[in-house]
């Protein structure tokens, strides 16, 4: 049977394909294939224990309707890897999230040896010559696949075909499939603020021509960028492709040509970006997309000499802890890569891992907050220990931390606090024994 009359055999409308999941089991989701979490929402009654899952949170309204609805509650339960502003909004309206806390590099795991969904519904792009399904700009579903569950797919003319050899799903092992051309989310890149500027100014002298980078998103890794138009020969490793890396390729700063690991391409595990970076990976071979797992491997990481990692907190203390992901209790995102970067960057031959962020926390009508601090707030989740943190950057410095005792890596820190803070700090360092 050639892959065509596969394809059409398989064709059903959304409501269809979505009446083949049984009640009692568990579903993982990605890309966010709108239509078949429409049809979700309107067959909900049916269900009393279904358990969908998600890997990096909602991002478009349409599926936080079908999902976090308090309708919802008592059919469908949800959980989630990576928490977004969709989602923690519904927890403070009262709707149960479960939070499935783990590094990047742990994704896929979980997927197969834990969660072991019963199915997959996917937004895809169309179906090549060889009967494959590329899975996308948020790729997640190969391991809910390999673990066994039945694929259910949106095929989407909008998603962007993605060169990859993991995250594909071929049309022998898809169980149904729908159309619908619904465009995909889009990220905007934050301008550079003046202090983004600043704080990458004291990143820029530190990364040589030749180097491997891995940026985060924010401002920061904006202004990186600005910075880096004069070097030469870089490349990518990274857990997500942005609308930074785009600009970097088309102007030439990166060519990965000098890579150690995959020269000639730009390695990633995940792509979010503007229609612009959606266009310029599709069906483009100097991309790669490889397993997340094997992408955020500490050990892969580290095989990039001159690997160069740059990520953002939200808070450090002075034993140089380091708080990437909540306000106190209040969870915000997740772990995400940055612990499997830090570690990585720093064991790669030259390697360098820089966390950055302003010095203070401005909110119009409050006082400044320090984000430097003698002990992270209560609930604070640490992100990455104190004895993984290399560099921590604000505008005011580079605090160096690796291989410092505890009383350098408070009066490093204290160094390149807001100047209005930095006697507080030392004050109550000396009182905690720190100094």
């Amino acid at each position: 049977m050639d892959y065509r009359t596969m394809y059409d055999e398989k064709k059903l409308s959304p409501q269809d394909a979505v009446s083949l999941i049984e009640d009692n089991s568990k579903m993982q989701t990605g890309g966010e294939p709108t239509l078949l979490l429409t049809a979700l929402k309107e067959q909900r009654h049916r269900f009393h224990n279904l358990y969908v899952y998600s890997m990096l949170g909602l991002m478009k309204a349409e599926s936080v309707d079908c999902l976090l609805d308090m309708e919802a509650e008592g059919h469908i339960s949800y959980g989630v890897g990576f928490i977004s502003g969709w989602e923690s909004r519904a927890i403070r309206k009262g709707r149960t999230v479960d939070h499935l806390t783990a590094h990047f590099s742990q994704f896929e795991d979980l997927s197969e040896r834990y969660i072991k969904p019963d199915y997959l519904l996917a937004n895809v792009a169309p179906m090549d010559e060889e009967g494959y399904f590329a899975l996308g700009y948020h790729p997640f579903g190969r391991s809910a696949v390999d673990a066994g569950a039945k694929a259910i797919l949106q095929v989407n003319e909008c998603m962007p075909a993605l060169y990859s050899d993991y995250y594909k799903v071929h049309i022998s092992e898809v169980t149904a499939l729908c159309e619908g051309d619904i465009p995909i989310t889009e990220f905007g890149s934050p301008a550079p603020s003046e202090i983004d500027q600043r704080i990458a100014s004291h990143i820029i002298e530190r990364i040589p021509d030749g180097a491997t980078i891995q940026l985060g998103i924010g401002g920061v890794p904006g202004a990186v960028s600005n910075f880096l138009k004069d070097h030469k020969d870089l490349g990518i490793h990274t857990e997500l492709f942005s609308n930074t890396m785009t600009m970097l390729m088309k102007s030439g700063v990166v060519n990965n040509s000098r890579k150690t690991l995959y020269p000639g391409v730009a390695v990633t595990g995940i792509v979010q970006g503007n229609q612009e970076t959606y266009q310029f990976v599709n069906k483009n071979k100097d991309v790669f997309m490889k397993r997340l797992g094997w992408v955020n491997d500490p050990a892969t990481i580290a095989q990039n000499k001159d690997m160069i990692s740059i990520n953002a907190c939200m808070s450090v203390d002075l034993r140089g802890q380091v708080c990437s992901e909540s306000l106190g209790y209040n969870i915000s995102g997740g772990s995400g890569g940055q612990l499997d970067f830090v570690r990585g960057a720093r064991k790669a031959e030259g390697g360098k891992s820089f966390i950055a962020m302003h010095s203070v926390n401005e909110k119009e009508g409050r006082d400044p907050i320090s984000k430097i601090v003698l002990s992270l707030d209560a609930g604070s989740a640490v992100t990455c220990p104190r004895n993984d943190v290399q560099y921590i950057v604000t505008e005011y410095g580079v605090a160096e931390l690796e291989n410092r005792s505890a009383r350098e890596k408070a009066l490093n820190l204290i160094a390149v606090a807001h100047p209005d803070f930095r006697d507080r700090l030392l004050f109550d360092a000396k009182e905690a024994g720190y100094i």
